[in-house]
């Protein structure tokens, strides 16, 4: 496989007017730890990711987030004026009950989506993939329910030792601390390192996983390669 992001475009980016209409009303309740670890890029992001995928289906009907938290991307997309039918997945119940969304909701876990074979015009996954037991399962059945459109963003590892280095210091030393002065529990980003530092695959493996069953479009890297982005199309059988 060619180094990563060297054959695809990147993601498309957002206006600062696209941006603002985002950030003026953020509930108090979106999700803290994702703009922890993303080093505050979290929401520029989604709405990116957002973009790209429109750039491939101009009017999806139909969205599903999967392990999709408090439907933070599903807010995204939303307040980019994409009217659609959206269904938020996650294994949480207390996500779920706390959606920053009014729309379908459904308990649902990474590899058993009960949903019929092409189901959805676009799939998305932000800030989860990384949590999921067997990764290549959770790509397949994302890809089995979607119709044309699968974009994730997912925490990886860089293939860079020092790199890592820095970044297992961070999300175990740094990021607890910035947490704790912006009134967070330390202890509950604990989890996100345990994640990280047990991971024995780097980016390329996750993008190479996804090729096997979708063809990329934009592919990237971002916040000195902790986290990986890609929009791919399903390819007819």
């Amino acid at each position: 496989m060619p180094a990563l992001g060297q054959d695809y475009e990147k993601l498309s980016g957002v206006t600062d007017e696209e941006l603002r209409k985002v950030y003026e009303s953020i509930p108090k309740n979106y999700d803290r730890a994702n703009r922890f670890i993303s080093f505050g890029m979290d929401v520029k992001w989604r709405a990116e990711l957002v973009k790209s995928i429109l750039d491939l289906e101009k009017g999806p009907r139909s969205v599903l987030d999967v392990a999709s938290g408090k439907g933070e991307t599903t807010y995204v997309f939303q307040r980019l004026g994409l009217r659609a039918f959206y269904v938020l997945a996650d294994y949480s119940e207390n996500m779920l009950l706390n959606a920053l969304v009014d729309d379908d909701r459904v308990l649902a876990s990474f590899d058993h989506l009960p949903f019929r074979d092409g189901s959805f015009d676009v799939v998305i996954s932000t800030f989860a993939l990384h949590a999921a037991d067997d990764y290549e399962s959770a790509i397949k059945e994302m890809v089995r329910v979607a119709r044309k459109v699968v974009g994730v963003i997912a925490m990886g590892k860089p293939k860079n030792r020092a790199l890592q280095a820095y970044l297992s210091f961070y999300l175990r030393s740094l990021m607890p601390k910035i947490a704790c002065l912006a009134g967070a529990k330390p202890s509950d980003y604990r989890m996100i390192y345990e994640i990280y530092a047990r991971k024995d695959k780097t980016n390329d493996y996750y993008i190479s996983i996804a090729e096997k069953y979708l063809k990329l479009v934009k592919v990237e890297e971002r916040a000195l390669r902790l986290f990986y982005a890609f929009v791919g199309i399903k390819e007819k059988a």
